[in-house]
């Protein structure tokens, strides 16, 4: 499967549309990275997709050594299976999140 990134999203094409993604945002002078939505084609749930998105996202994060805040249900649950990821978390309150976010929107 292949996945591409444009910055806001992380996402693959299912029969020439998004089959899923992730949707995230950046805080924090952007070294945090707020995972918003996972998102599954409905013809494609039960098929591990979501957890494949998962491990592209945090992948990412490693990669650009930034942690992440699941802001996203799914993404929280996800977290709190996957224990080898608890490094990359970083702790905000939803309130904090929702600040940060509306700082850097109108910062553009």
């Amino acid at each position: 499967m292949k996945f591409t990134n444009d910055g806001q999203k992380i996402s693959f094409n299912y029969q020439d549309k998004i089959g899923g993604c992730v949707t995230y945002f950046p805080i924090r002078d952007d070294q945090t990275l707020v995972i918003e939505q996972v998102f599954v084609n409905p013809a494609l749930r039960g098929q591990g997709m979501a957890q494949q998105l998962m491990i592209e996202m945090l992948n990412f994060a490693k990669q650009q050594n930034k942690k992440i805040y699941p802001l996203c249900p799914y993404a929280r649950a996800y977290l709190k299976k996957h224990l080898e990821y608890q490094a990359l978390i970083e702790n905000h309150s939803e309130a904090e999140v929702q600040k940060e976010r509306e700082k850097s929107n109108g910062s553009k």
